[in-house]
């Protein structure tokens, strides 16, 4: 997990340099005259002064905080309800097992929509690693369980269809 190990190693390579200084996450910062003065809260060490701040921080996808409007429409709409642990939210969308049918405000799996991928990050985790060679990577494992899903309950849909039982699809 990570970034490629290239690109650590360089990070490492600044470091070692004395170009680059890891601050640890949520510093305090406050501008001085000539350089921010930096005071870390999550590793001991004593405040510094910098001139450059690189933010690197990538923030944990949460669906409540959303800014994707498919999403946030459906979450407002009962389309789809928040995943909880213990009743604490974990910011991923609740889905079933597979093949991962959203479940809505009322606790309902709906037949025809399913999540995968970074919106059910906190059932799943990792959703944003790539699919690797000669391994049954879960994102492709996934997918496929999901159109297997869709296209049976396309069938079932036009043949429901057929018989006159469901509106809006063809035969």
């Amino acid at each position: 997990m990570g970034p490629p190990r290239r690109r650590v190693e360089e990070m490492v390579a600044l470091m070692e340099a004395g170009v680059l200084e890891v601050l640890g996450s949520e510093p305090a910062l406050e501008l001085g005259e000539d350089a921010w003065i930096v005071k870390p809260n999550k590793i001991p060490r004593e405040e510094v002064e910098v001139r450059t701040i690189i933010d690197a921080y990538v923030p944990p996808p949460n669906l409540i905080h959303t800014d994707d409007s498919l999403l946030r429409y459906m979450l407002e709409h009962g389309h789809f309800r928040p995943h909880k642990i213990d009743g604490i939210e974990t910011g991923a969308v609740e889905i079933t097992r597979s093949p991962y049918h959203v479940i809505d405000k009322q606790g309902v799996a709906h037949a025809r929509c399913f999540a995968v991928g970074v919106p059910t990050e906190g059932v799943h985790w990792v959703t944003t690693v790539g699919a690797r060679p000669c391994v049954g990577a879960a994102s492709l494992t996934d997918s496929d369980a999901i159109a297997q899903a869709a296209l049976r309950q396309a069938a079932t849909d036009q043949a429901a269809a057929r018989r006159g039982l469901l509106r809006g699809v063809r035969g």
